[in-house]
């Protein structure tokens, strides 16, 4: 997943006075910054203004915080901006402040002093992991002066910086890391934000060598040894191609470790770009995994997967027949299900019934795995264990081997009240659930822990969003993006996507849905209403497809 910067459409109203793209309000007139600069990047390149002589400490601070829109050479506009003593030791990428640009509020604290009043809307760490903030509250920060040969300059600050969400979206790209699931089959997304620019290879290249984000490092794995490193902190791109030089740890890895290192660069870089690498400047020879090259964002057959009129399968584009999978079908109509999540290899089907969770099994009888009451739409994975929790016990979620066998699997939401949905990535490498604690509706993703296969934990969970509503359904869009319905206490039934590493964004919606149903791209979520209507996305809306629907099906993969 890469996202480009949203495109502004008025290219010259980033270069206002503040900065030359700063949004603080500020008596006296705009005057024109500098132009702005268009490269290969679609993006906007920004140029802020310098400091000017005689500019007042309220100048000089607005001017500092709108240069936080060029992260060219280490800010070096800036740190023109600072004295020479905290310019050597303010962290400009220790985080970023993204707020909603509602309207700053500067205040003068003494003669040289100033508080900057922002609301924030997320913040990006150090390593580029993005965390929207939920607080209503202003954060304020405290900036110091001096006088230097007669001009003030800043002599203390918060380290990062502080975009505007508009402008951010500009200023930094989210890029997505990639490592390896613990079977290396699949390439998993760990998303982060960088900012635009000759910079941005070598941030990504250090990510991808500094390994997942604490959350998901037990569930996913890194092809490069311990401790490589690049020789020096550069990345250069020659005629799109990386040219990455590693030290002597990476002569650790085997042929095989070498392609798939290549493997993780090349599809972390951004879209394009080959890599070549070198070890201590010597070349290498790295053919290319072939056969064997990892999935990078699984897919799933694009056809809904339903239950109609007492037939299980595939409705045709025309909405009129249903094809019935071979050994499943007949198996899962006869169970009356509420609920079905289908296998990756399309041969296994784990089924909610009346009576509980069902596996069913190509060339088998179906099995009843879990007969507790009040189960929720269970969950099923690569490796064939079938996920299954009861929606008023959240922490006693338990999963089932294709023998039967039942393992407990600790949870990480102890203080949860309810759960109304589980799903496992497609990667089998994270889940997501939709809960309730502590009265409010909590959406959240954690790393899925195993041993020999096998689940035996998940790790701490990361929260992407927090709310009021009823819980009713979550389900994954692609291998980076989850979705989720809540029932809000005016009766709206309301749907949020939200990219795990990146911002949410509420959908429209409609009456009386139930379910929603990922597929392979956000346009393509599908939902059921109570009345067993199908809809599907239509312009800003939703639009009936086909009626008489008992259920729409989670698949987990294409069955290649």
């Amino acid at each position: 997943m890469r996202s480009p910067g949203r495109l502004l459409a008025v290219v010259t109203a980033l270069t206002v006075l503040l900065g030359g793209c700063s949004s603080i309000p500020r008596d006296g007139a705009v005057q024109a910054g500098q132009d702005v600069v268009a490269g290969e990047n679609p993006a906007p390149v920004f140029l802020p203004d310098r400091p000017r002589d005689g500019a007042s400490m309220e100048e000089i601070l607005t001017g500092f915080i709108g240069a936080a829109t060029s992260p060219d050479n280490n800010y070096e506009i800036a740190r023109e901006f600072l004295t020479a003593d905290f310019s050597d030791t303010w962290k400009s990428d220790s985080g970023v402040t993204v707020e909603d640009g509602s309207g700053r509020i500067v205040a003068p604290v003494d003669e040289t002093a100033m508080l900057v009043s922002v609301r924030p809307v997320a913040e990006v760490n150090s390593i580029g992991e993005y965390h929207e903030d939920a607080a209503s509250a202003n954060v304020q920060l405290r900036y110091e002066f001096a006088q230097v040969d007669g001009e003030w300059r800043i002599s203390a600050a918060p380290n990062g910086t502080v975009l505007d969400q508009a402008t951010f979206e500009d200023v930094f790209s989210a890029q997505s890391l990639y490592f390896f699931d613990p079977d290396y089959q699949f390439l998993v997304p760990d998303v982060r934000w960088y900012p635009r620019g000759a910079s941005m290879p070598t941030k990504i290249v250090n990510g991808v060598l500094s390994g997942p984000s604490e959350w998901l490092a037990g569930a996913v794995t890194s092809a490069f040894p311990e401790g490589t490193a690049l020789t020096a902190d550069a990345v250069t791109v020659v005629a799109r191609d990386a040219k990455v030089d590693l030290n002597s740890e990476a002569l650790n890895a085997d042929r095989v470790a070498l392609q798939r290192m290549k493997s993780q660069l090349e599809n972390s870089l951004p879209s394009g770009l080959t890599v070549t690498i070198t070890i201590n400047r010597n070349s290498q020879d790295i053919a290319a995994l072939g056969a064997n090259e990892p999935e990078v964002n699984p897919r799933v057959d694009a056809r809904a997967l339903v239950l109609r009129d007492g037939e299980f399968g595939f409705l045709a584009a025309t909405g009129k027949t249903i094809s019935l999978l071979s050994g499943l079908s007949e198996s899962i109509a006869a169970l009356s299900p509420s609920a079905v999540t289908l296998s990756p290899s399309q041969t296994a089907a784990a089924v909610l019934t009346g009576s509980g969770v069902y596996g069913v099994r190509v060339g088998e009888d179906a099995r009843q795995l879990d007969p507790r009451l009040n189960l929720i739409a269970p969950s099923i994975d690569g490796s064939g264990y079938v996920w299954s929790v009861p929606g008023d016990r959240p922490n006693e979620l338990f999963v089932y081997n294709t023998q039967g066998t039942a393992q407990a699997v600790p949870t990480p939401w102890q203080d949860a009240s309810a759960i109304a949905a589980l799903k496992v990535s497609r990667d089998g490498t994270r889940v997501i659930a939709l809960l309730r604690a502590a009265g409010e509706l909590r959406l959240v993703v954690a790393a899925v822990l195993r041993e020999n296969g096998a689940p035996v934990g998940l790790g701490d969970p990361v929260p992407l969003a927090a709310g009021t509503g009823t819980p009713v359904d979550a389900t994954w869009i692609d291998q980076a993006t989850v979705a989720y319905l809540s029932l809000q206490p005016d009766g709206e039934a309301r749907i949020t996507a939200h990219e795990i590493g990146g911002a949410s964004v509420q959908l429209e919606s409609s009456a009386g849905i139930s379910t929603i149903t990922g597929s392979n791209l956000l346009r393509d979520l599908r939902a059921l209403s109570v009345d067993g209507s199908l809809l599907v996305q239509r312009g800003i809306g939703w639009q009936e497809r086909i009626d008489g629907v008992t259920l729409v099906a989670t698949q987990q993969g294409t069955g290649g």
